[in-house]
C-alpha cells in the first residue's frame, strides 16, 4: 500500500468512527434505561488516533430488562456490522456487564469495548469525556479508568480463551495498533498472551499467526473479519515504516476533530 493510499484509509477511518459514535449514541440514549453514556481512554482524553479503541461506559438504570446485561450488543442494538464478540466476565464492574465487539468500519476492524454500569456506583474516570446525560450527572473520580473500575470487582473471574479465534483476531489487531505506533513494549505483550515467540515490529509474523491459529474455512463466519485484520495490519506496517519516530509520540498519525466524540445538544464534555 502506497503512501498516499495508507493515509486516506486512515483519514477515512477517523470519520467513519466519529460517525458511529453519534450513530450509537442515538441508539443508546432512545433507550430509557440508559441515564449515562461517556468515553474512556484515548478518546476520551482527546488524544485518539486513527488506530484506537472505542471504550464505551453506560450508566443503566434499575427499569433495564436484564437481557441487556446478558448480552448487550443485541439488548442495546449496537448499530453497523459486528465482525464477532467477544466475552470477558471479570472485565464487568460490579452488578453490571461487558462485552467486546469488532465492527467494520470502511472495511477495517475497530474494536469497541462495551461497559454497563449500574447508575447507583457509576463513576467517570478522571480522563473520560461525557456525551449524555439524561439525569444527575455521574460522579468522576480523580483514577484512571482501569484503576477506577478495579474498585468495584463483579467477582466474576471468567477469562477469555487465548486461542479462541474471536480472542486472537482481537490481539492481532491490537498488535498491530502498537506496531503502527512503534510501541514495541505493548507490542510485545500483546504477542506474549497470543504464545507468540516472534519479535516485536513483525507484522509478516502477526499475519502467520492470524493464518495459523484462524481458519477461515473452520470458522466461515469470520471470513469478512480476517480479510480486514489483514487489512489493518498491511496499514499498520506501513505506517511504522513512515513514521518510526511514533516510537515515544503519536506525531506521525493525525489526530483531527475527525477523532473527537459526539457530544449531543444540552451535554457537556
Amino acid at each position: 500500500m502506497n503512501t498516499p493510499a495508507a493515509a486516506s484509509a486512515l483519514a477515512r477511518l477517523r470519520q467513519a468512527r466519529t460517525a458511529w459514535l453519534h450513530q450509537a449514541l442515538e441508539v443508546f440514549s432512545a433507550h430509557r434505561f440508559v441515564e449515562a453514556v461517556w468515553v474512556e481512554g484515548s478518546l476520551g482524553r482527546g488524544d485518539a488516533d486513527a488506530f484506537s479503541d472505542v471504550d464505551l461506559v453506560l450508566a443503566i438504570g434499575g427499569s433495564a430488562p436484564p437481557s441487556v446485561f446478558g448480552d448487550p450488543i443485541a439488548g442495546l442494538g449496537l448499530p453497523g456490522r459486528v465482525f464477532y464478540t467477544r466475552d470477558k466476565p471479570k472485565n464487568a464492574p460490579a452488578g453490571g456487564a461487558y462485552r467486546a465487539a469488532c465492527v467494520e468500519l470502511v472495511a477495517l476492524p475497530v474494536l469497541v469495548d462495551l461497559y454497563l454500569w449500574p447508575a447507583a456506583t457509576a463513576t467517570m474516570s478522571a480522563a473520560a469525556r461525557r456525551l449524555f446525560q439524561r439525569g444527575d450527572r455521574p460522579p468522576r473520580s480523580d483514577l484512571a479508568f482501569l484503576p477506577l473500575i478495579s474498585q468495584y470487582p463483579s467477582g466474576d473471574t471468567g477469562d477469555s480463551d487465548p486461542y479462541q479465534p474471536q480472542t486472537v483476531l482481537m490481539l492481532v489487531q491490537l498488535a498491530a495498533k502498537y506496531l503502527a505506533r512503534g510501541d514495541h513494549e505493548r507490542e510485545a505483550a500483546i504477542r506474549r498472551q497470543l504464545r507468540d515467540p516472534a519479535d516485536a515490529g513483525d507484522a509478516a509474523a502477526l499475519r502467520h499467526l492470524l493464518a495459523a491459529r484462524v481458519d477461515s474455512k473452520t470458522d466461515s463466519s469470520l471470513q469478512t473479519a480476517i480479510t480486514a485484520v489483514h487489512r489493518l495490519i498491511e496499514i499498520a506496517e506501513h505506517q511504522a515504516a513512515i513514521a518510526p519516530e511514533t516510537a515515544t509520540s503519536r506525531s506521525g498519525l493525525a489526530t483531527t476533530t475527525a477523532g473527537t466524540p459526539p457530544t449531543r445538544p444540552g451535554t457537556t464534555s
